[in-house]
């Protein structure tokens, strides 16, 4: 007479907690399934993008190498990371940890980097090859107006900044580099841009 008192109430409880697993199963397959290199790829495009048109626009005045270009610079790309954590976000249902925060923005500057690159060996290699010569000058200039480099080796280190900048090192730097600093915005950003899943504790 107990066990078949304890029956329905356990089949009760199964019942009515079993819309709560099939959620959360549905949840977790909804999550394995969309991609961050997938939902990141659009906003790092458009980030691209944005970032080649302000190239053009200082290429076209006549301030490629100008040291305020990264005043302009580094507020399109912060907007263009937690634009991709954003969109991350929303794709997989609206809640994002601090990982996850991390991951899309790395990655959002990681597609970004290969799309400035390429622009980058067209507009060296192609457009305007003088400008790597327009370089070497600034470099040497630079380094002569800060005074702390011997001028014996000041010709070594523009000789290999120069190398850096050439096909394949010019590719791998720039991506290498675009996701770290990916990666340290991502650290700031990501605090405020996450929403972790609230636990739901059924009645």
């Amino acid at each position: 007479m107990l066990l078949l008192l304890i029956k329905p109430i356990y089949a009760e409880k199964s019942f009515k907690n079993k819309p709560i697993f099939v959620e959360l199963k549905q949840t977790i397959m909804e999550e394995k399934t969309v991609s961050v290199w997938k939902t990141t790829f659009m906003p790092a495009i458009y980030l691209g993008i944005v970032l080649i048109l302000v190239s053009v626009v200082f290429y076209v005045t006549g301030n490629m190498f100008a040291t305020w270009a990264s005043y302009i610079t580094i507020p399109i790309t912060i907007a263009g990371i937690v634009y991709g954590q954003i969109t991350h976000k929303k794709e997989i249902g609206g809640t994002l940890t601090y990982g996850q925060a991390l991951g899309s923005g790395t990655i959002t500057l990681l597609y970004a980097s290969v799309v400035n690159s390429i622009y980058a060996i067209l507009l060296y290699k192609v457009i305007d090859p003088t400008l790597l010569e327009q370089m070497r000058i600034f470099l040497e200039q630079k380094f002569v107006q800060q005074g702390n480099i011997p001028e014996e080796q000041l010709d070594m280190i523009v000789n290999f900044t120069m190398k850096l900048q050439t096909p394949p090192l010019s590719i791998f730097t720039s991506i290498a580099s675009g996701a770290f600093m990916g990666l340290i915005i991502s650290l700031i950003t990501g605090i405020f841009v996450k929403k972790n899943p609230v636990d739901e504790v059924p009645e």
